[in-house]
């Protein structure tokens, strides 16, 4: 009687420890597979921004000024609709800088839609500055949409190389949402900007020349 009394405790004792330790086990699990998959993804990332750099050097050697401003906005209306739609799904079950990086294919896939898009886009923005400053400016929702990207990416840094983290800072000053360092110049830039505080000087007013003709002596006789 006392032996089965204590199998039974054993047993019970046996399972009160794997049912607390279990979810331990499960969570260091996930952290490893999660990180795993960080791992995996900044290599496959490193590939994708080779890849958009060579296309981009590539559409630099269209010199028509109109076709460029065309494919621009074509590539414009893609990445920002693609950037809305996946922060629709993202925001609703994951927060960039908290959540881990998540295993379903679903929230990967719309994460990475979200840093590739806006990546993209940002290097469009420094080497056609003019082209993207004119998009945004006539796309005011645009303009908010990359500004939620960037940030959103910047706070994904973790995965991204530093050239790609140096560039996000750059768009970021060349588009005006945050202020410009004092040094700060983009070599892409075709045409320098008319700084606003910069007082431009007035022509020279020409002094008019009244022709003389005979005049009426003040003097008169009858």
């Amino acid at each position: 009687m006392l032996f089965e009394v204590m199998l039974k405790l054993r047993i019970f004792f046996f399972l009160y420890i794997i049912l607390i330790f279990l979810p331990l086990i499960y969570s260091e699990t996930q952290n490893q597979e999660s990180e795993a998959a960080e791992e995996l993804y900044k290599k496959l990332f490193k590939q994708q921004r080779l890849e958009q750099l060579n296309a981009i050097k590539s559409f630099e050697k269209t010199s028509n000024y109109e076709k460029q401003y065309a494919m621009i906005t074509l590539m414009a209306e893609k990445i920002f609709d693609t950037i809305t739609e996946s922060r629709v799904f993202v925001e609703s079950s994951f927060v960039p800088g908290i959540s881990e990086f998540p295993l379903d294919n679903e929230r990967k896939a719309a994460i990475s839609s979200i840093l590739e898009n806006t990546v993209l886009f940002s290097e469009i923005a420094l080497r056609f500055p003019e082209i993207s400053t004119s998009l945004l400016k006539r796309n005011k929702n645009w303009d908010l949409v990359l500004q939620w990207g960037i940030a959103f990416t910047y706070h994904m840094r973790h995965l991204l190389d530093d050239n790609t983290i140096q560039l996000l800072r750059l768009v970021s000053q060349e588009l005006n949402h945050v202020e410009r360092h004092p040094d700060y110049v983009n070599p892409y830039r075709k045409s320098p900007e008319v700084q606003k505080d910069i007082v431009q000087p007035k022509p020279k007013k020409k002094k008019k020349i009244i022709k003389k003709g005979p005049k009426l002596s003040s003097r008169f006789e009858l």
